[in-house]
């Protein structure tokens, strides 16, 4: 089978559904032809290859970038070179309803008979700001409902998200397929591994290290992790450089993804405050790595999550709490380490996901088997 995947931006722009597509991409390719159409960045442009997987980046003007918002526009050469790669495609996989390449896939899709699934991975987001949330709701009545109308298939990463698509269209199935996670590459590192990579990535030795993954937007909760009394512990950043600064805080700013199961696992907790969205994948490659986690908790995540795998809190108020109490308790932090360590590996894996995406592809009913070899609810209509 010759799948194309659609993404408004791709490795190494900084961003869950980057890294998503990504590792799909990867599992994909094992078995079958992929081509993914993003657009550049930075310097990467043009048509690449990573292993079987062919790239498309596409030009583009990132000028929201500055207001937190990441929607590049693509334009000039490549396009038709892009569109002609996908034209021989046997089903075309979009990420996202609103962006110019999902509107572009769907006309293809209209015009070329190619069965088309997306995938949404952040539905309506409250930006608090009048001018971005009209826009954005222009955008779904204009852009994200007739994407939705030509998709053969519907799904998501999370319920929440679910939920709300459900809503907007009555009488659509949506599919809950959870995203995965390499338990192999995301594990727990030994004590000599811990030490060289806090060292590597310039950590100190010795002190316990609050974690934050992720860019400084509004639904991320940066300003209320900044507000935890740091009194036992130092808070480290990770996602987007900024001027942020503070005593016991240390600002990596972005860092590339291979380093990831480093940094993960040469702290000690992470902080997840983030709202709106289907599930952090942050979250899931941490518990992997036997990272405790503090989770701002959404009723969502619990068709993909039980409670007892993290520090579950029901409001910032509380999920302060939690945080220091884990900063504080070794103890604590190894006995929710190891549960949260054998729930990943028991229930995420890549391999399941492709498996589920290609039932779709091929029109089939949708089951996601867990690592441990047990069936999850991946399907929700």
């Amino acid at each position: 089978m010759r799948i194309a995947l659609f993404s408004h931006a791709y490795v190494p722009h900084p961003g869950g559904v980057e890294i998503v597509v990504q590792n799909l991409a990867r599992e994909l390719s094992r078995g079958h032809e992929v081509v993914i159409v993003s657009t550049s960045w930075q310097d990467l442009r043009g048509v690449s290859r990573e292993g079987a997987v062919e790239i498309h980046r596409l030009p583009a003007l990132h000028f929201t970038e500055r207001f937190g918002v990441p929607y590049p526009l693509p334009f000039g050469p490549g396009v038709r070179e892009a569109l002609r790669a996908v034209a021989g495609c046997d089903v075309m996989h979009v990420h996202g309803a609103l962006y110019p390449g999902s509107v572009a896939a769907a006309a293809m899709s209209a015009t070329r008979e190619i069965p088309m699934v997306l995938t949404e991975h952040v539905g309506l987001i409250d930006y608090g700001n009048v001018a971005l949330n009209g826009a954005q709701r222009l955008a779904w009545a204009a852009i994200g409902d007739p994407v939705v109308r030509r998709a053969a298939a519907l799904t998501t990463v999370g319920e929440r998200l679910a939920v709300w698509m459900r809503e907007r269209y009555p009488g659509r199935a949506v599919h809950l397929v959870p995203n995965g996670v390499d338990c192999a590459r995301f594990r727990p590192l030994g004590v000599r591994e811990r030490e060289e990579a806090r060292e590597a990535l310039a950590l100190p030795g010795g002190r316990t290290l609050g974690l934050f993954v992720g860019r400084h937007t509004r639904k991320k909760n940066l300003p209320a992790v900044l507000r935890i009394p740091r009194g036992h512990f130092d808070l480290v950043l990770c996602g987007e450089r900024s001027a942020v600064q503070g005593e016991r805080l240390m600002d990596l700013g972005f860092i590339p993804y291979d380093q990831m199961p480093r940094l993960y696992g040469c702290a000690d907790f992470l902080v997840h405050a983030g709202i709106g969205e289907g599930f952090p994948l942050a979250v899931q490659e941490a518990l992997a790595c036997g990272l405790p986690v503090a989770l701002l908790w959404d009723p969502g995540y619990a068709a993909l999550i039980d409670r007892s795998a993290v520090r579950a809190c029901d409001s910032l108020e509380e999920l302060e709490r939690e945080a220091m109490l884990l900063a504080s308790d070794k103890a604590a932090r190894a006995e929710l380490s190891a549960r949260g360590r054998a729930f990943a590996e028991r229930s995420w894996s890549w391999t399941a996901t492709a498996a589920a995406y290609l039932n779709l592809y091929r029109g089939a009913p949708v089951e996601v088997v867990s690592s441990a070899g047990s069936p999850r609810a991946c399907s929700r209509s």
